[in-house]
């Protein structure tokens, strides 16, 4: 989606940045393959999942409630934003946020599915995805450390 690629371009120094607290793997990974790997994750999608910000927008869709709807869109986007900061800067061997279930846990795969089965359950109140999202949310800073 190009609004997808537009928002995820804005956030490139953001990027840039947080490829940079990690000279270690800076030194290995240029910033241009990281910033492949963090449009991958947040637009185009890969490993048979759709990218970050489309399984958001498609699982908000039944928020019946703007103001709610719009509070987890950012939440999503910011999740995402830390997902594929930590995701991208690794070499596979490395990562601690994986694509698949075959690679390890947390994986984006279980994540994505989770993320499903909540818009499909949830009241149109926006609760259930909020749950979800407390959990990935809390996945994801048990392994996110910067600068390692």
């Amino acid at each position: 989606m190009s609004t997808h690629s537009t928002i995820v371009d804005s956030w490139m120094e953001e990027f840039r940045n947080a490829h940079e607290k990690d000279p270690r793997n800076a030194g290995r990974q240029p910033f241009e393959d990281y910033w492949s790997w963090v449009k991958v994750l947040l637009v185009t999608g890969g490993a048979g999942q759709r990218g970050w910000l489309d399984q958001g927008d498609d699982a908000l869709r039944g928020v019946r409630d703007a103001a709610s709807a719009a509070a987890l869109r950012e939440r999503v986007r910011t999740l995402g934003k830390a997902i594929a900061a930590e995701w991208a800067t690794k070499d596979s061997r490395y990562r601690r946020i994986h694509s698949t279930m075959l690679q390890g846990s947390p994986n984006l795969a279980t994540w994505g599915a989770q993320l499903q089965r909540a818009a499909a359950s949830d009241a149109g109140d926006g609760a259930a995805i909020g749950r979800v999202l407390d959990a990935i949310e809390r996945d994801v800073g048990a392994v996110s450390c910067p600068g390692s």
